[in-house]
């Protein structure tokens, strides 16, 4: 397995505290922060919950590897926005980074980003390339990548509706019935099934 790291949490919700009030009927100030903390947990939990994960609003992660693949590396959380660098210790532990392809013609590019509609995105090097030889160590590639969207109109209202359910819920218990409640979250979540890596 991966080892994946969260670098830089999302500074946004796919959904406004505005917009979550107005979805829990709340006029006044008083809960607000009580209704941003659970925003975010429902924002969390459906994230999880999407078949195959998702990340909703923009977050940095590192992806450490014990060697290069043999031809590409699958970025595990969608929708990909951008891959930062790819750092890796060469066959005498030196850091070294590579070059990337994004608008550059230097010499020293060595890879470029595949970004699918459908699916995760993943980096491979160039066609005429391969991947350089690796230190023997748990952590020789790290590849650090931005996910999910840096706009919140971006994010697909079903996904919207699904954290307002679970923010329904968690804010208050009693206005919604916990089986209808995830039978509903689950459907809307489905339409945002991303490919699975095989």
């Amino acid at each position: 397995m991966p080892d994946i790291s969260l670098i830089a949490a999302p500074t946004d919700t796919p959904v406004s505290l505005v917009e979550a009030k107005a979805h829990l009927r709340v006029t006044a100030d008083d809960d607000n922060a009580e209704i941003l903390l659970k925003l975010k947990a429902a924002t969390d939990y459906c994230q999880r919950m999407t078949p195959g994960g998702r990340q909703f609003m923009a977050a940095t992660y590192d992806l450490k590897l014990p060697l290069f693949p043999g031809w590409r590396i699958d970025l595990p959380i969608p929708p990909l926005n951008n891959v930062t660098w790819i750092k890796y210790y060469d066959a005498d532990n030196d850091l070294t980074t590579l070059g990337s392809t994004l608008g550059s013609t230097a010499s020293t590019d060595y890879y470029h980003t595949v970004k699918p509609e459908q699916q995760p995105g993943h980096v491979e090097p160039l066609s005429t390339l391969s991947w350089p030889a690796t230190y023997d160590r748990p952590d020789a590639v790290a590849v650090r990548f931005v996910a999910g969207s840096t706009d919140a109109g971006s994010v697909p209202d079903s996904a919207k509706a699904a954290v307002l359910l679970k923010l329904e819920h968690l804010f208050d218990p009693e206005r919604v019935s916990e089986p209808e409640m995830e039978r509903s979250i689950k459907s809307l979540l489905r339409c945002n099934q991303w490919g699975f890596y095989g």
